[in-house]
């Protein structure tokens, strides 16, 4: 009978911290509670600014009262009620400065090349996926646990798709150290593990004068479970609150994986280091993002570094970065008639896989990094073309596109007709032109510039704690049904580490490389700023900084405290309505904000 009790109280916890896993927001106007009801109610028909800042304070208020309920109610509930696992540490006895595995970066940043005065750059990429993998069943890093799979997605030639792990390390010429750059093609990966990946790394980084090392994930929705709340949420929680033996949520093998792949990427792009140019281009791609959630911010730039070899043997690499979500496929999720819950349980890559296939048969290294990532997802505008297919089909086509985009932005129409050709046209031109509302990605896309490179590489990080004030986040951290570093003082509240850090590629590229998901307004300012206790990113340093995202940590959603809310409504000025967000369910609070851009502001200040 206890037993029974243990796990009924187990799933009922569960099912609470699955909260911030399976919603999905949905536009205000189609979904209210009878509070936001009787706001809709009020309306008039005739909107003037005073009735618009009476809608908003209510909703402000609902909000408050919305995030007293779950944060303050049922989430203090939970970190009361369930027990530390035995990994939690104690936070006064804690000396972040002697947590191992950090690399710092740095000291010394310059203005104009020196030394060699040479851009060096190797590249490389490994498999990800464990060795048991097709034997074994791993959950699917999605929106519900226990959705088990053991099989990846075939591409449009029939090949297996793979999660890999994408390596460039280069430096300038200056004599200063070697950076290292690693993609994961995962959801996000804790601290805690990226410092894992990093211990395996530290002799090979010792042995070729590598100064930092950056691990990122593509953020597929995807992939293998690579936070643990996905893959056996109970057995965690009843294991580690009734024994002191903790198991974490990720799985041990998906992790000896990760460690097994970025040493052998690394390695490989070590001897694959060549001297070369390097190029800096971007283009707006607006129309290709869509951000879900107002205030509507977000970077709508497609950046990219074209490194071209001075061997004319050695294979150019192209590295670009930009904020979408990689999960056009995880929208088929439940719709898998094969299987009997109707479940989607393969593995895919997304649009990453297909961005890479489109490089590579043009005859290019690639890599993708997570850019202001913030709320945005593909629009597919363009990309879908009306055409009927599946979810997965969507990835395909919108990975190809952006493969496109990335190759053709400097080119002109006769270039890219040609390029379009060479490369087998991907996105079946030829076949489907004149059908209506099929597009083809040359016809309106503008011809952009590209400059030369300066040899200057700056890179500086800094790490931290930070409270998580979230109290569900608490809850999964405590008792490491999430990977995280937690930290507990007396007064019972509850710490990670993190980190931030300031990037310079030339003249062209300068980077606040952050730890979670940044909102946009954080970035660029206007109203969804309004009231953040602290300037802006770009209004601080003067700077057309980049920002990206889920480097060396996953924090999920930062906000501006300003407009936090876990479960509410935030006003849209393009639409004039109200959006629901629960984005901040994931997330460190409501503080994380000021707490990452402060310390970022601090890197930057001890370098400028």
């Amino acid at each position: 009978m206890k037993n029974t009790m243990k796990k009924v109280l187990a799933l009922f916890i569960c099912i609470c911290l699955a909260m911030p896993i399976v919603c999905i927001p949905a536009s205000a106007s189609n979904t209210y509670d009878s509070v936001v009801d009787y706001v809709a109610a009020s309306e008039t028909g005739v909107e003037n600014e005073d009735d618009i800042e009476r809608k908003i304070l209510a909703y402000k208020i609902l909000n408050k009262v919305s995030d007293f309920f779950i944060n303050d109610v049922v989430g203090n509930l939970l970190k009361l009620s369930i027990p530390d696992s035995s990994a939690v540490i104690d936070f006064e006895s804690f000396d972040v400065n002697s947590y191992e595995n950090f690399y710092p970066g740095m000291d010394k940043f310059i203005d104009e090349p020196q030394g060699d005065k040479v851009w060096s750059l190797g590249y490389g990429k490994a498999s990800v996926l464990p060795d048991n993998f097709g034997e074994k069943r791993y959950a699917k890093g999605a929106y519900i646990p226990y959705v088990y799979g053991n099989e990846m997605y075939k591409d449009d030639d029939g090949n297996y798709e793979d999660l890999m792990a994408r390596v460039i390390i280069m430096n300038d010429g200056s004599g200063r150290g070697n950076v290292v750059f690693i993609s994961v093609d995962a959801m996000g990966l804790a601290n805690s593990d990226v410092r894992v990946i990093r211990e395996g790394l530290k002799e090979i980084a010792e042995a070729n004068n590598i100064v930092s090392i950056n691990v990122s994930c593509t953020h597929i929705h995807t992939g293998i479970d690579s936070q643990g709340v996905w893959t056996d949420p109970i057995g965690c929680l009843l294991n580690n609150t009734i024994t002191d033996t903790v198991k974490y949520g990720v799985p041990r093998d998906f992790i000896d994986s990760l460690v097994k792949g970025t040493r052998e990427a690394v390695k490989e792009a070590i001897a694959d280091m060549t001297t070369g140019k390097m190029y800096y281009s971007s283009i707006d791609i607006e129309e290709y993002l869509f951000d879900r959630t107002a205030p509507i911010s977000f970077d709508t730039n497609m950046y990219k570094l074209e490194f071209m070899p001075y061997d004319s043997t050695k294979t150019p690499t192209l590295i670009t970065t930009f904020g979408c979500h990689p999960e056009s496929a995880s929208f088929d999720w439940n719709q898998d008639e094969s299987d009997p819950l109707k479940l989607d349980r393969k593995f895919t890559a997304d649009f990453i896989w297909y961005t890479e296939k489109l490089m590579n048969a043009a005859g290019f290294n690639f890599i993708f990094i997570q850019g202001n990532v913030s709320t945005v997802s593909s629009s597919r505008h363009y990309s879908n073309d009306e055409l009927d297919g599946s979810a997965h089909d969507g990835a395909m086509r919108y990975g190809y596109e952006m493969g496109y985009i990335l190759l053709g932005m400097n080119m002109t129409k006769a270039e890219r007709i040609a390029l379009n050709a060479y490369t087998g046209d991907k996105l079946g031109i030829e076949q489907y032109k004149g059908q209506e509302g099929y597009t083809i990605w040359y016809e309106d896309l503008p011809t952009v510039g590209k400059t030369e490179v300066k040899p200057i590489l700056n890179i500086k990080l800094k790490q931290f704690t930070v409270q998580i004030e979230n109290n569900l986040i608490v809850t999964l951290g405590k008792t490491s049904i999430a990977d995280n570093l937690v930290l507990k003082d007396v007064k019972n509240n509850y710490y990670t580490v993190s980190e931030v850090g300031y990037l310079e590629i030339g003249d062209d590229m300068k980077v606040y490389m952050s730890p979670g998901e940044t909102f946009g307004e954080l970035l660029f300012g206007g109203n969804g700023a309004k009231d953040f206790p602290m300037p802006t990113i770009r209004e601080y340093t003067g700077e057309d900084i980049i920002i990206m995202d889920l480097m060396n940590d996953a924090a999920g959603y930062v906000a501006n405290e300003a407009n936090y809310v876990m479960a509410g409504y935030q006003y849209n000025e393009i639409s004039g309505g109200f959006d629901s967000d629960t984005w901040c369910l994931i997330s460190y609070g409501k503080h994380a904000g000021t707490t990452f851009i402060k310390n970022f502001y601090e890197v930057y200040d001890s370098v400028k």
